[in-house]
């Protein structure tokens, strides 16, 4: 997987899937439940190992596309390009030193029963001229190198 793929989907974050589909930007896959009961707000599509693409169930609008670097439960890892300044390993400070100060940024916290630390997160606004109502959210493993990339919608019109 190329680099202008991912930044195609982050830019078509709040399309709707049947729109999605219709260009060509996703692939003709169902979209699954998170959980098998009957409650769910959101349903995915993983259309390439590595990467989820979250849809809202109400609207199925999407509203996140998340891009996993490192396995931490048994799920595949993404192994394609990225677009610029993210590359495939990254730490908190080379984070740091290419984005500058984060937007929001969670503490480590330990996982419940002995699943061990997490590093916390950062997230940063992107260009809100090109890439309105979108942020990511880069998510840190106990020794602060980069789990997963997410990008979402800031606002995205729900609880």
């Amino acid at each position: 997987m190329n680099a202008e793929m991912v930044a195609l989907w982050v830019s078509s974050l709040s399309g709707l899937y049947s729109d999605l589909l219709a260009k060509g930007v996703i692939p003709d896959q169902p979209l699954t439940p998170l959980f098998e009961d009957d409650d769910n707000e959101d349903l995915l599509q993983k259309p390439i190992p590595g990467v989820e693409l979250w849809f809202w169930a109400k609207t199925k609008r999407l509203e996140q596309v998340m891009i996993i670097l490192i396995q931490t439960v048994d799920q595949p890892i993404y192994t394609g390009a990225l677009p610029e300044p993210f590359t495939l390993h990254m730490d908190q400070r080379s984070v740091r030193n290419g984005l500058g100060v984060p937007s929001e940024s969670k503490p480590p916290f330990k996982l419940p029963g002995g699943m061990g630390m997490r590093g916390g997160s950062d997230s940063y606004y992107l260009n809100q001229d090109t890439h309105p109502n979108i942020m990511v959210t880069l998510s840190y493993l106990g020794d602060l190198t980069v789990n997963n990339i997410c990008f979402s919608l800031i606002d995205p019109g729900h609880d």
